[in-house]
């Protein structure tokens, strides 16, 4: 997550100093990332870039910004089979163009430090749609985006520690450290102040593995020294049994690799 928010921010920076212009040509858009067509009356171009979303009504020729997330880094936009178009702007997170009025609508921003390169939607199913983060993941939503999880399924505890774990997470840790532990959500803030630390993710794409069961659970309860906004556990009724409890929580989200490579050993999983 931490070379995800460098390259953020110098994205933005490199932004700051690109006025919107009326009108584009292709060479002079930022760098694409990704790129759609959309239907309609009119045919319409649409370009995901470092620095918005663009949209072209003559097959290319001459670009516009759309007014939503300009200067914000646009990393996906798709088109599917029922020519609904859906793209990804951090810090506003997934949006939906309206067909009629040509603005693009917000359907969910609680996607944490993971950002979106890809989407497909099910012919079968309209209303599945999988997506690949920036990680290499695959998450599926089953409500036309409004809410997401892991393919591979819903978590499911397996032992009475993680149980009560996940109830404390829910508690006490996941307004700072996201849905399942997918971490903070960009924010302005967070990619424009040096001094803002984000809650980082504690599943298998962050870095919470690299740490021992005894380092994390000292971390619970002595919190971070780096920011306030991780404040001692102990001091906000979190007992030893309870961190060690969180701990086998966070260990459940991981996948078989990070739980072999704990620890010291995770320099030779790198």
């Amino acid at each position: 997550m931490y070379i995800m928010k460098i390259l953020l921010v110098a994205i933005l920076a490199l932004a700051a100093f690109s006025p919107q212009a009326s009108e584009t040509s292709l060479d002079a858009l930022p760098a694409i990332n990704d790129f759609a067509i959309a239907g309609g009356e009119t045919e319409q171009y649409i370009a995901a870039t470092n620095g918005g979303l663009y949209h072209s009504q003559d097959r290319g020729q001459n670009w516009r910004a759309h007014k939503t997330g300009f200067g914000l880094p646009a990393t996906m936009v798709a088109t599917t089979p029922q020519g609904t178009v859906y793209a990804f702007v951090v810090t506003l997170g997934l949006l939906k163009l309206d067909g009629k009025t040509n603005q693009w609508q917000a359907i969910n921003n609680h996607f944490g430090s993971q950002v979106l390169r890809q989407l497909s939607v099910s012919r079968l199913n309209p209303s599945r749609l999988v997506a690949r983060n920036h990680y290499g993941k695959l998450i599926v939503s089953d409500n036309h985006g409004e809410d997401w999880r892991k393919l591979s399924g819903p978590y499911q505890s397996n032992s009475e520690a993680e149980k009560q774990g996940r109830e404390l997470y829910v508690e006490k840790c996941q307004s700072c450290h996201g849905i399942d532990g997918i971490g903070e959500t960009y924010t302005k803030q967070a990619l424009t102040d040096q001094n803002y630390l984000m809650a980082p993710a504690l599943d298998e794409s962050a870095h919470a593995w690299h740490h021992t069961d005894e380092q994390l659970v000292e971390t619970i309860l002595e919190g971070s020294p780096r920011t306030p906004r991780m404040p001692a556990g102990k001091s906000i009724g979190i007992s030893a049994a309870d961190a060690r409890d969180l701990v086998a929580y966070i260990k459940s989200l991981w996948t078989q690799r990070e739980l072999d490579c704990q620890g010291p050993k995770h320099m030779e999983c790198m």
